[in-house]
């Protein structure tokens, strides 16, 4: 698994396929101090890495950074997902009301219904993705798959998470890096209804930061399924929990990753 940014990149080997996973090794590399062909010069060194180390692997899968994409929430006529795969460029298109012939796009329904479907839809440059998946396979590494970070952590979250479940309620999981904000929640069923990221500023106040993007996220909640927690991992250290639950009246627990 490769966890791509544009100048740095992290990767975890695991093994064997299968439920109980172990990892083999992780580790980071940079090209803080390469100006021109940064994507290329990232692989390159991921392989070195990995020659180095003596890492052998079946199959690659790659996050993008949540910088290197926009998610949008656009509303599709159909719920088939075959007929909104056909349909969800123009419809984001339409949406945002540009043109997106130069833009990726993948999408991920959110609800469906007799009006059709709303979605999340993620969008990122087309040379930014073709120089990454370039770049890997010019060096031995076709990626399997190419996903937003959000949705790779959402993945995560909804199968190792162990928080108590009292439906019909969600639990709202914010996931805090030095630079990255992630807001994941996962409903009673186990599913993950709403992903957000954003970025933060090494001067931002943390607490007070993620008061704001945790009350606008559980706003988008269903009715029916109201956030009564929220889950924090800090990186940083930063959020304190006293004050956060005071700001946005939410019980404020430990996401232990």
């Amino acid at each position: 698994g490769i966890y791509w940014q544009t100048r740095r990149a992290t990767v975890v080997c695991l093994a064997p396929p299968g439920r109980d996973r172990r990892v083999l090794d992780c580790f980071s590399v940079s090209v803080e101090d390469q100006a021109d062909n940064q994507a290329q010069a990232l692989a390159d060194r991921i392989v070195e890495a990995c020659r180095q180390r003596k890492l052998k692997f079946s199959a690659a899968a790659v996050a993008l950074d949540c910088a290197g994409f926009m998610q949008h929430t656009v509303h599709s006529e159909f719920s088939d997902p075959k007929r909104i795969a056909a349909t969800i460029r123009f419809d984001t298109e339409e949406t945002l009301a540009t043109d997106i012939s130069e833009m990726a796009v993948a999408f991920r329904v959110t609800a469906s219904g007799p009006d059709g479907a709303n979605t999340d839809v993620f969008t990122a440059q087309r040379a930014l993705l073709s120089d990454l998946i370039l770049s890997l396979q010019s060096n031995g590494i076709d990626p399997m798959a190419v996903d937003p970070d959000v949705c790779c952590l959402a993945r995560y979250l909804v199968t190792y998470d162990r928080t108590p479940r009292t439906p019909p309620q969600s639990t709202l999981h914010a996931v805090l890096s030095d630079s990255r904000g992630y807001l994941v929640v996962v409903r009673d069923t186990g599913d993950a209804s709403i992903l957000r990221t954003f970025l933060i500023g090494s001067g931002q106040e943390r607490t007070g930061l993620l008061a704001r993007e945790a009350l606008v996220t559980t706003a988008l909640a269903e009715p029916g399924r109201p956030v009564r927690q929220v889950n924090v991992f800090d990186e940083a250290g930063g959020v304190e929990a006293g004050a956060l639950g005071a700001r946005t009246g939410l019980k404020v627990g430990l996401c232990d990753l």
